[in-house]
């Protein structure tokens, strides 16, 4: 964000003598003054601002669905569960709705943190929990539910609002239910424990399933996440969450209503009830802004990501990236590019020989498709060196993590 102006600036016009010129000659307009490039201006009073948290199990699509919200590539999503480890904000503002939506993107909910780095990130879905006005339970076709029995009720028994988002409904073409399907129950913890969860693969029960499940739930909403912004599930909840325009037909785009979609006795969300999401507030963030996390942040997860695409089942969860030079080119290079030199860093020495690759050409290949997807994410060219170190037990370390930004 653009720096306010200096304190000389101030001066200058609360004394114009230092300045040389008298207060009249000044005509000095006293918000002229404060009007620089980034300030976030006093919105009127009906301006909308909240915080719109994203929870789920892992692998359910949370990253490519707030990609498709904001309708921009901001966070990593891979096929493979436990991508993210961070909480991740996006921020999407409508001055046409007068509502800025700050999405947090969580990493998937574990049940039993086995080291110190998923007790850290839970402590991130905790926090976006308790921060969030909204809540937005993800889930799948298959009705995969929260894996902790603890954050299930309490967010049953939170008074904050809720929606469920069914994705992956397109999976439902690939399934045939068999006459004698039998249908499975399964818990987080064990059979015999208080919540059962009905294993679902049709859309219809599904929905009905999580009527169930969140009795609450504002709505219950299908989707396709990874087609993209134009994904009619997708437009219908940005549509809802914004509070229009015309929420009924972004509903009706859906197609045929199911049963339990919405509350019992409810038969349809009108922008005003949709406005009631989010509180009266003034923006947190400047109209622009996309996210409050910076590119070297974003580097380490695009090398991260592309690690987990390339590595065996295991080891890019031993992996963590670090950022050791980021360097702008200054006006005068003669090569403009960005210049990052970034650490690989593994549990082991033996699994620095698998991230390597024989004759090095595992890194190699890493580096090559790592430097894609920065050159289309930072929109420049760009140089990346990439080394392998061993730093021992790092996922258990809570110095480390720390130093990581995954505890506090």
């Amino acid at each position: 964000m653009p720096s306010p102006p200096t304190s000389d600036a101030f001066q200058n016009f609360v004394n114009p003598r230092l300045s040389g010129f008298t207060r009249l000659e000044s005509q000095v307009d006293p918000e002229d003054s404060f009007n620089y490039d980034g300030r976030i201006l006093a919105p009127d009073a009906e301006f909308r601002c909240g915080f719109v948290s994203l929870i789920g199990a892992a692998n359910m699509g949370k990253s490519t669905l707030l990609n498709a919200l904001l309708d921009e590539n901001l966070c990593t999503a891979t096929h493979r569960p436990q991508t993210t480890r961070h909480a991740i904000l996006g921020v999407l503002t409508s001055e046409e709705q007068k509502v800025q939506l700050c999405f947090q993107d969580t990493p998937g909910v574990i049940e039993d943190p086995a080291y110190k780095l998923q007790e850290g990130m839970m402590e991130a879905v905790q926090g976006a929990f308790r921060d969030s006005d909204v809540i937005l339970v993800i889930t799948d076709m298959f009705s995969t539910p929260i894996p902790n029995d603890e954050l299930f009720r309490k967010l049953n028994l939170s008074d904050k609002k809720k929606i469920v988002v069914i994705n992956k409904i397109d999976l439902a073409e690939k399934i045939s239910k068999e006459k004698n399907y039998k249908q499975q129950y399964y818990n987080a913890d064990d059979e015999d424990a208080e919540i059962l969860y009905k294993r679902t693969v049709t859309v219809e029960d599904a929905v009905q399933n999580w009527r169930g499940l969140v009795p609450d739930a504002l709505a219950i909403i299908p989707i396709i996440a990874s087609n993209g912004p134009d994904d009619v599930g997708v437009k219908a909840l940005r549509t809802l969450l914004c509070g229009g325009p015309d929420v009924p037909a972004a509903f009706r785009d859906l197609g045929r209503p199911m049963n339990g979609m919405l509350q019992p006795g409810v038969k349809f969300i009108d922008d005003e009830l949709a406005s009631k999401l989010i509180p009266i507030s003034p923006p947190l963030y400047d109209p622009d802004t996309l996210t409050d996390r910076t590119e070297r942040f974003f580097a380490s997860e695009i090398i991260r990501a592309t690690l987990f695409t390339n590595l065996g089942k295991e080891l890019p969860y031993c992996c963590e990236v670090r950022i050791d030079e980021f360097k702008e080119p200054k006006p005068e290079d003669k090569k403009q590019l960005i210049r990052i030199k970034a650490t690989v860093c593994v549990e082991r020495d033996s699994q620095v020989g698998i991230v390597v690759g024989k004759g090095g050409e595992m890194i190699k290949s890493v580096g090559m498709e790592a430097r894609e997807k920065l050159e289309e994410f930072l929109m420049e060219k760009v140089f990346l060196d990439l080394d392998v170190k061993v730093d021992k037990n790092w996922r258990k370390d809570e110095k480390k993590l720390k130093a990581y930004g995954y505890l506090k």
